[in-house]
């Protein structure tokens, strides 16, 4: 086997491997978000920092199929939308409990 092709089996093995930590991060990632309350909540932090290192790891991971690509990066998408989410959730309550006391 030449030099080229080993070290195309080795990308595509790498890239596999990339793919599967960045499903499991983003699997872990999506269940904190659902449960992440505000910003300052544990939950919303590490759903945040998971984000951000998988963000990170996709832009390393340059030979991944195009299926599983889309498949991830709507996954992405997910969870920013939940993070956001629970922001705005957190920002409504906030209003609406400063709103009730008449603050």
């Amino acid at each position: 086997m030449s030099n080229d092709a080993k070290l195309a089996e080795l990308r595509a093995r790498t890239d596999r491997e990339v793919s599967v930590l960045i499903l499991r991060e983003l699997e872990r990632a999506l269940a904190l978000g659902d449960v992440a309350v505000n910003r300052e909540s544990d939950s919303y932090c590490q759903a945040s920092e998971a984000y951000r290192r998988v963000v990170r790891l996709l832009l390393k991971a340059t030979g991944m199929r195009r299926g599983e690509s889309a498949l991830i990066e709507e996954q992405v998408r997910v969870l920013r939308l939940r993070l956001d989410h629970a922001v705005a959730r957190a920002r409504a309550e906030l209003h609406q409990a400063s709103f009730a006391t008449g603050a």
